[in-house]
């Protein structure tokens, strides 16, 4: 059997063996074909091998600047972008992919493979996209498709979400993929994990032209303000920003931004900051305090108050996490405290 990249598998082995003529090979990477129907890793063209890891011709890693937070679990993340085809960056804040487009993000725990998820875009309509969670074997050879995901994969903590949960987050994004964009790629951190893995960075992929509309070579897309302020603006950004954007799940109760553009000239010019400080809740009325961010007063804010607890209704983000994010709560805690009091 051959795989071909984006397309599962052409069975041109089992048509001959069977008597028959060869399968006819699918369209091409830029044209529509048909919705995925994976039911294991090994079908969609991660890895060349995966029992070892090869990964296979054209995927290449990134690794974005800002992460969202997953109860501690290490990850892996890698693209691929189909031959001959650009992203288009005529809107630098949202990045529209070409069809054939595949992004994977692989869960681990001391180094044992728990769960691979992945989006690929299979048609030109706003819902072509194939988003889903492969579970890993214990033996670590090829991981299945969990269509109702599954919870404490391997013994662990982790679990993996059911399908019917992907556009929950990631519907927020017209390209539906989370981390790979300008801002998340213009990093120091990016650019470091680009250089030493022979991955993807925003100069990169500019420089392999790549971009419809590549970036001036002077533009600095990163979050606004000292370093304390681009901390936690860029960490609500990655583990808040996919949903709480005027396109997100969350807007409907919110009306609140915590997603960052590349071209803001101050913290304080964001729609992020605009959203929360000084501003009182809209919806959700739980909390003992009424203001999503009370300047100088972090314990106070509404906004931490949902970052450190966790259980149903209550806790942010509100899927695909278990634990509280201790060094976030740290570092958006330091960036209220620094703000000038009411």
């Amino acid at each position: 059997m051959r795989l071909l990249p984006g397309h599962g598998l052409w069975l041109v082995g089992l048509a001959l063996a069977c008597g028959g003529e060869p399968a006819s090979p699918p369209p091409g990477p830029h044209e529509p074909y048909a919705r995925p129907e994976y039911q294991a890793l090994s079908e969609t063209g991660l890895y060349a091998d995966p029992a070892s890891g090869k990964l296979a011709g054209g995927v290449r890693p990134f690794a974005p600047s800002f992460v969202l937070w997953s109860d501690g679990a290490e990850k892996q993340r890698w693209i691929e972008l189909p031959a001959g085809a650009q992203i288009d960056t005529s809107d630098m804040n949202r990045w529209s992919f070409p069809i054939g487009t595949r992004v994977w993000k692989q869960f681990s725990l001391d180094g044992t493979a728990l769960e691979t998820r992945l989006i690929e875009r299979y048609g030109s309509e706003p819902d072509d996209y194939w988003m889903g969670s492969f579970v890993w074997n214990e033996d670590q050879s090829d991981a299945l498709f969990a269509a109702a995901g599954q919870e404490d994969v391997l013994g662990t903590p982790h679990d993996a979400p059911p399908q019917e949960k992907c556009g929950a987050c990631h519907n927020g994004e017209p390209g539906r993929i989370i981390g790979f964009s300008a801002l998340q790629l213009a990093g120091d951190v990016a650019r470091a994990a680009a250089d030493e893995q022979d991955g993807w960075s925003l100069p990169r992929l500019a420089e392999a032209q790549q971009l419809t509309a590549p970036p001036a070579t002077d533009s600095q897309y990163t979050p606004p303000g000292d370093a304390v302020t681009a901390d936690a603006l860029g960490y609500l950004h990655a583990n808040c920003g996919h949903c709480h954007n005027p396109r997100g799940t969350s807007w409907p109760d919110t009306q609140m931004v915590l997603r960052l553009d590349v071209d803001s000239g101050s913290a304080e010019d964001t729609r992020l900051y605009g959203s929360v400080v000084g501003k009182m809740l809209q919806y959700y009325r739980a909390e003992a305090g009424t203001l999503r961010v009370v300047p100088h007063d972090p314990e106070n804010s509404a906004l931490i108050q949902r970052m450190q607890v966790r259980g149903p209704k209550e806790q942010m983000p509100p899927l695909a996490t278990e634990e509280v994010d201790s060094d976030g709560i740290t570092k958006v805690k330091e960036w209220i405290a620094s703000l000038p009091a009411l």
